[in-house]
Protein backbone atom coordinates (compact mmCIF):
# COMPACT_ATOMS: atom_id res chain seq x y z
CA UNK A 1 0.00 0.00 0.00
CA UNK A 2 2.82 2.36 0.89
CA UNK A 3 4.63 1.58 -2.37
CA UNK A 4 1.51 2.47 -4.34
CA UNK A 5 1.23 5.80 -2.53
CA UNK A 6 4.86 6.61 -3.18
CA UNK A 7 4.49 5.68 -6.85
CA UNK A 8 1.39 7.85 -7.29
CA UNK A 9 2.98 10.82 -5.56
CA UNK A 10 6.08 10.50 -7.68
CA UNK A 11 3.92 10.41 -10.81
CA UNK A 12 2.16 13.59 -9.77
CA UNK A 13 5.41 15.42 -9.03
CA UNK A 14 7.04 14.25 -12.27
CA UNK A 15 4.08 15.28 -14.45
CA UNK A 16 5.04 18.61 -16.14
CA UNK A 17 1.41 19.57 -16.70
CA UNK A 18 0.66 19.29 -13.00
CA UNK A 19 3.74 21.38 -12.21
CA UNK A 20 2.63 24.04 -14.70
CA UNK A 21 -0.80 24.06 -13.11
CA UNK A 22 0.67 24.46 -9.66
CA UNK A 23 2.85 27.37 -10.80
CA UNK A 24 -0.04 29.00 -12.66
CA UNK A 25 -2.07 29.22 -9.44
CA UNK A 26 0.86 30.69 -7.51
CA UNK A 27 0.37 34.24 -6.30
CA UNK A 28 2.47 36.91 -8.05
CA UNK A 29 5.51 38.06 -6.16
CA UNK A 30 5.93 41.53 -4.69
CA UNK A 31 8.40 42.44 -7.43
CA UNK A 32 5.73 41.74 -10.07
CA UNK A 33 3.25 44.03 -8.29
CA UNK A 34 5.62 46.98 -7.89
CA UNK A 35 5.67 48.06 -11.58
CA UNK A 36 1.87 48.17 -11.59
CA UNK A 37 1.82 50.33 -8.46
CA UNK A 38 4.48 52.63 -9.88
CA UNK A 39 2.71 53.02 -13.21
CA UNK A 40 -0.53 53.90 -11.43
CA UNK A 41 1.25 56.52 -9.32
CA UNK A 42 2.85 58.02 -12.43
CA UNK A 43 -0.52 58.08 -14.21
CA UNK A 44 -2.07 59.85 -11.26
CA UNK A 45 0.70 62.45 -11.24
CA UNK A 46 0.34 63.00 -14.98
CA UNK A 47 -3.31 63.93 -14.44
CA UNK A 48 -2.97 65.85 -11.18
CA UNK A 49 0.16 67.94 -11.80
CA UNK A 50 -1.26 69.93 -14.77
CA UNK A 51 -4.47 70.51 -12.81
CA UNK A 52 -2.51 71.70 -9.77
CA UNK A 53 -0.36 74.02 -11.90
CA UNK A 54 -3.50 75.45 -13.54
CA UNK A 55 -5.08 76.17 -10.15
CA UNK A 56 -1.89 77.77 -8.80
CA UNK A 57 -1.42 79.97 -11.85
CA UNK A 58 -5.09 80.97 -11.92
CA UNK A 59 -4.99 81.90 -8.23
CA UNK A 60 -1.82 83.93 -8.77
CA UNK A 61 -3.31 85.76 -11.76
CA UNK A 62 -6.56 86.60 -9.95
CA UNK A 63 -4.65 87.66 -6.86
CA UNK A 64 -2.48 89.98 -8.95
CA UNK A 65 -5.51 91.39 -10.75
CA UNK A 66 -7.40 91.84 -7.49
CA UNK A 67 -4.54 93.72 -5.86
CA UNK A 68 -3.93 95.94 -8.90
CA UNK A 69 -5.63 99.03 -7.43
CA UNK A 70 -6.12 97.90 -3.84
CA UNK A 71 -3.45 100.25 -2.39
CA UNK A 72 -4.97 103.24 -4.19
CA UNK A 73 -8.54 102.30 -3.33
CA UNK A 74 -7.60 102.03 0.33
CA UNK A 75 -6.73 105.76 0.30
CA UNK A 76 -10.22 106.78 -0.81
CA UNK A 77 -12.52 108.32 1.80
CA UNK A 78 -15.21 105.74 1.09
CA UNK A 79 -15.23 102.60 3.14
CA UNK A 80 -15.24 100.00 0.37
CA UNK A 81 -15.62 96.34 1.18
CA UNK A 82 -12.83 93.92 0.14
CA UNK A 83 -15.16 92.42 -2.48
CA UNK A 84 -15.80 95.86 -4.00
CA UNK A 85 -12.09 96.69 -4.10
CA UNK A 86 -11.39 93.31 -5.69
CA UNK A 87 -14.05 93.85 -8.38
CA UNK A 88 -12.86 97.38 -9.18
CA UNK A 89 -9.24 96.17 -9.44
CA UNK A 90 -10.14 93.40 -11.86
CA UNK A 91 -12.22 95.79 -13.99
CA UNK A 92 -9.38 98.31 -14.10
CA UNK A 93 -6.88 95.59 -15.01
CA UNK A 94 -9.05 94.35 -17.89
CA UNK A 95 -9.52 97.95 -19.06
CA UNK A 96 -5.74 98.42 -19.04
CA UNK A 97 -5.30 95.31 -21.19
CA UNK A 98 -7.86 96.63 -23.67
CA UNK A 99 -6.19 100.06 -23.82
CA UNK A 100 -2.75 98.53 -24.41
CA UNK A 101 -4.18 96.36 -27.18
CA UNK A 102 -5.83 99.37 -28.80
CA UNK A 103 -2.63 101.38 -28.45
CA UNK A 104 -0.56 98.58 -30.01
CA UNK A 105 -2.86 98.41 -33.04
CA UNK A 106 -1.46 101.75 -34.25
CA UNK A 107 2.01 102.12 -35.76
CA UNK A 108 3.18 104.64 -33.17
CA UNK A 109 2.00 102.49 -30.28
CA UNK A 110 3.58 99.41 -31.78
CA UNK A 111 6.91 101.23 -32.18
CA UNK A 112 6.84 102.42 -28.57
CA UNK A 113 6.02 98.95 -27.27
CA UNK A 114 8.82 97.46 -29.37
CA UNK A 115 11.21 100.02 -27.93
CA UNK A 116 10.09 99.13 -24.42
CA UNK A 117 10.54 95.44 -25.21
CA UNK A 118 14.06 96.06 -26.51
CA UNK A 119 14.91 97.81 -23.24
CA UNK A 120 13.60 94.85 -21.23
CA UNK A 121 15.63 92.38 -23.30
CA UNK A 122 18.84 94.16 -22.28
CA UNK A 123 18.39 93.24 -18.60
CA UNK A 124 20.17 89.88 -18.05
CA UNK A 125 17.81 88.00 -15.70
CA UNK A 126 14.60 89.72 -16.79
CA UNK A 127 15.49 89.00 -20.41
CA UNK A 128 15.42 85.23 -19.86
CA UNK A 129 12.09 85.27 -18.01
CA UNK A 130 10.47 87.69 -20.45
CA UNK A 131 11.62 85.77 -23.53
CA UNK A 132 10.31 82.45 -22.18
CA UNK A 133 6.97 83.98 -21.22
CA UNK A 134 6.64 85.72 -24.58
CA UNK A 135 7.33 82.51 -26.48
CA UNK A 136 4.57 80.71 -24.56
CA UNK A 137 2.08 83.53 -25.18
CA UNK A 138 3.06 83.75 -28.86
CA UNK A 139 2.62 80.00 -29.25
CA UNK A 140 -0.87 80.17 -27.71
CA UNK A 141 -1.88 83.09 -29.91
CA UNK A 142 -0.38 81.33 -32.93
CA UNK A 143 -2.56 78.24 -32.40
CA UNK A 144 -5.67 80.44 -32.30
CA UNK A 145 -5.05 82.25 -35.57
CA UNK A 146 -7.81 81.60 -38.06
CA UNK A 147 -5.42 82.40 -40.93
CA UNK A 148 -4.07 78.85 -40.73
CA UNK A 149 -6.36 76.65 -42.77
CA UNK A 150 -4.77 73.21 -42.35
CA UNK A 151 -1.58 71.35 -41.43
CA UNK A 152 0.48 69.81 -44.20
CA UNK A 153 3.80 68.06 -44.69
CA UNK A 154 6.36 69.51 -47.07
CA UNK A 155 9.79 68.33 -48.18
CA UNK A 156 11.97 70.66 -46.15
CA UNK A 157 14.84 71.37 -45.53
CA UNK A 158 16.12 68.58 -47.78
CA UNK A 159 14.56 66.21 -50.28
CA UNK A 160 13.22 63.13 -48.54
CA UNK A 161 12.68 64.85 -45.19
CA UNK A 162 9.35 66.17 -43.94
CA UNK A 163 8.43 69.32 -42.01
CA UNK A 164 5.13 70.50 -40.60
CA UNK A 165 3.63 73.52 -42.30
CA UNK A 166 0.49 75.62 -42.05
CA UNK A 167 -1.47 76.42 -45.20
CA UNK A 168 -2.22 80.15 -45.22
CA UNK A 169 -3.71 80.63 -48.69
CA UNK A 170 -3.12 80.42 -52.41
CA UNK A 171 -1.36 82.60 -54.98
CA UNK A 172 -0.72 82.40 -58.72
CA UNK A 173 2.78 82.36 -60.17
CA UNK A 174 3.84 84.24 -63.35
CA UNK A 175 2.65 81.24 -65.43
CA UNK A 176 -0.80 81.59 -63.82
CA UNK A 177 -0.42 78.32 -61.94
CA UNK A 178 -2.01 78.06 -58.54
CA UNK A 179 0.50 77.80 -55.71
CA UNK A 180 -0.13 77.05 -52.05
CA UNK A 181 1.41 79.42 -49.49
CA UNK A 182 2.76 77.41 -46.56
CA UNK A 183 4.27 78.76 -43.37
CA UNK A 184 6.90 76.34 -42.00
CA UNK A 185 7.62 77.30 -38.37
CA UNK A 186 10.82 76.65 -36.48
CA UNK A 187 11.03 74.65 -33.26
CA UNK A 188 10.63 75.33 -30.40
CA UNK A 189 9.65 78.92 -31.27
CA UNK A 190 6.89 78.71 -33.89
CA UNK A 191 6.61 82.50 -34.26
CA UNK A 192 9.52 82.44 -36.72
CA UNK A 193 9.88 80.29 -39.80
CA UNK A 194 9.89 80.17 -43.57
CA UNK A 195 7.29 81.13 -46.14
CA UNK A 196 7.10 78.66 -49.02
CA UNK A 197 5.05 78.77 -52.21
CA UNK A 198 4.58 75.27 -53.55
CA UNK A 199 2.44 73.49 -56.12
CA UNK A 200 -0.42 71.63 -54.52
CA UNK A 201 0.98 68.27 -55.53
CA UNK A 202 4.11 68.93 -53.43
CA UNK A 203 2.15 69.15 -50.17
CA UNK A 204 0.71 66.30 -48.13
CA UNK A 205 -2.44 66.86 -46.12
CA UNK A 206 -2.59 65.63 -42.51
CA UNK A 207 -5.42 65.18 -40.04
CA UNK A 208 -3.67 67.25 -37.35
CA UNK A 209 -5.43 70.23 -35.84
CA UNK A 210 -3.67 73.58 -35.58
CA UNK A 211 -3.41 73.27 -31.79
CA UNK A 212 -1.90 69.77 -31.97
CA UNK A 213 0.68 70.86 -34.55
CA UNK A 214 1.70 73.91 -32.48
CA UNK A 215 2.00 71.75 -29.37
CA UNK A 216 4.16 69.32 -31.30
CA UNK A 217 6.45 72.09 -32.55
CA UNK A 218 6.80 73.88 -29.20
CA UNK A 219 7.71 70.63 -27.41
CA UNK A 220 10.26 69.69 -30.04
CA UNK A 221 8.30 66.57 -30.95
CA UNK A 222 7.95 65.32 -27.36
CA UNK A 223 4.18 65.88 -27.36
CA UNK A 224 3.55 64.13 -30.65
CA UNK A 225 0.47 62.10 -31.57
CA UNK A 226 0.87 58.45 -32.42
CA UNK A 227 -0.16 59.14 -35.99
CA UNK A 228 -0.43 62.15 -38.26
CA UNK A 229 -3.72 60.79 -39.52
CA UNK A 230 -4.60 59.80 -43.05
CA UNK A 231 -1.82 61.55 -44.98
CA UNK A 232 -2.88 61.93 -48.60
CA UNK A 233 -1.40 63.99 -51.35
CA UNK A 234 -3.59 66.86 -52.43
CA UNK A 235 -2.89 65.85 -56.01
CA UNK A 236 -4.73 62.58 -55.39
CA UNK A 237 -7.66 64.47 -53.88
CA UNK A 238 -7.83 66.74 -56.91
CA UNK A 239 -7.72 63.73 -59.19
CA UNK A 240 -10.67 62.16 -57.38
CA UNK A 241 -12.63 65.44 -57.60
CA UNK A 242 -11.98 65.73 -61.32
CA UNK A 243 -12.97 62.11 -61.85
Amino acid sequence: MSSVCRRSSATVMNNPEDKAGMHSHATPSASEQKPSLRSRMITGLVWLVPLWITVVVAKAVFRAMGSFLSPLLALLPWNLSPAARFSISIGAFLLLIYLIGSFASYILGRKLLQFWEAMILKIPLIRTIYSAAKQVVDAISLSNRSAFKSVVLVQFPAEGSRSLGFVTGTVRDPQNREMVTVFVPTAPNPTTGFLMMLPREQTEQTALSIETAVRMIVSGGVLSPQSLGPVQEIRANNHEKNA
